[in-house]
């Protein structure tokens, strides 16, 4: 494959060739891409390290999440695989085309949410797909009952999303919208071709090394979005892959997580000396980035504090305006921060012995 050696800037195109200029990591660091560009509706592919790529989704696409190609020398691995089963396919293509391998090798979970792990099927069968043993029977627990609930409700809510995008004036709402659309139609025209494929290689400790003949990968496990949560993470590069303990300037999902331990598990992720990060949802971003998203749980938790202090109803707590550090962050996903609320303050009022009215 022709391959050219690219430096810092913005991407040009050159007589239909794709040369890539990406932003420098490190001091005299320079990165290798292929002349030609993976390219697809479902995804962007950003360029980290000379054989290390971040697939950030694209707001029209049907990949919903970010995945991760990893490319260690005698194996890729690919870090999270799409809501979508043609997202997938197409990210298997530009794994084959970004690496000297025919196929991934190796497939991580990094936990059991649908955006990320119904991609699994489209690898071959002698690839394994591997996540902590807690992920895997999430997987098996979860999949069939939201997979259930997807077709009897979905249809439905993209009619109701689409009547509300047909009134609605503000822009910022309307980019919201339609992506909850492109989200609800990712999950229902991928359900006639979906077939759950579970990981095949689970682990229980609280890391895992992968040795290549060019690096090494880490995978660390945590607790914060949900009960198991994978970091993928390279020492030499200081890159993670963070999937959805962190997101960039969209509001997160907290109801399904342990806030406190999040916090703490963006705290030890810190700690690693990571340089670069690329989160499950939002644009690739920096160390600073996970401080950010423990002062945005740390805020909600203030607000849901003083209201549950001060006898507020559940109702009233959701009416709070949205601190302004994060007024312009996108809620993508219906109104999440409205959710998080709500599940912070019944946590609180748990804990404090308050009744939640």
């Amino acid at each position: 494959m022709e391959r050219y050696i690219c430096s810092v800037g913005a991407h040009l195109h050159y007589n239909d060739i794709l040369i890539y200029r990406i932003k420098r990591r490190r001091k005299g660091e320079i990165f290798i891409m292929p002349a030609q560009s993976p390219e697809s509706k479902h995804f962007q592919i950003e360029p980290l390290a000379d054989g290390v790529y971040a697939a950030i989704a694209s707001e029209q696409g049907y990949a919903i999440c970010n995945a991760g190609i990893i490319n260690i020398g005698d194996k890729t691995i690919i870090f999270d695989t799409f809501i979508s089963p043609n997202a997938a396919k197409d990210l298997l293509k530009a794994a084959k085309q970004l690496t000297s391998h025919e196929t991934a090798s190796c497939v991580v979970n990094s936990h059991y949410h649908e955006d990320h792990i119904r991609g699994n099927q489209v690898f071959p069968p002698n690839v394994d797909i591997i996540s902590t043993t807690w992920t895997r029977e999430a997987i098996t627990h979860n999949e069939p009952k939201e997979i259930l609930w997807e077709k009897e409700n979905i249809p439905q809510g993209i009619i109701d999303a689409q009547l509300k995008l047909a009134a609605e004036n503000d822009l910022k709402r309307r980019r919201e919208l339609a992506f909850l659309i492109v989200y609800y139609k990712a999950m229902i025209k991928s359900h006639p071709q979906l077939k759950t494929r579970l990981p095949n290689i689970t682990f229980e400790t609280s890391k895992l090394v992968i040795h290549g003949t060019q690096r090494t990968v880490e995978l660390h496990s945590f607790v914060g979005h949900t009960a198991s949560d994978l970091v993928l993470y390279l020492p030499e590069e200081k890159i993670a892959f963070m999937s959805d303990l962190l997101f960039i300037n969209i509001h997160p999902y907290l109801p399904s997580g342990f806030p406190e331990r999040w916090k703490e598990s963006l705290s030890m992720a810190e700690a690693l000396g990571i340089q670069t990060v690329v989160p499950g949802h939002g644009p690739v971003g920096r160390s600073a980035d996970l401080s950010v998203m423990t002062q945005y749980i740390q805020s909600l938790e203030n607000i849901v504090a003083k209201m549950v202090k001060s006898g507020r109803s559940i109702e009233e707590v959701s009416l709070q305006p949205i601190p302004s550090q994060f007024e312009t962050w996108l809620l993508f996903f219906d109104n999440f921060f409205v959710a998080n609320l709500q599940f912070l303050y019944r946590c609180v009022a748990r804990e404090s012995g308050f009744s939640p009215v």
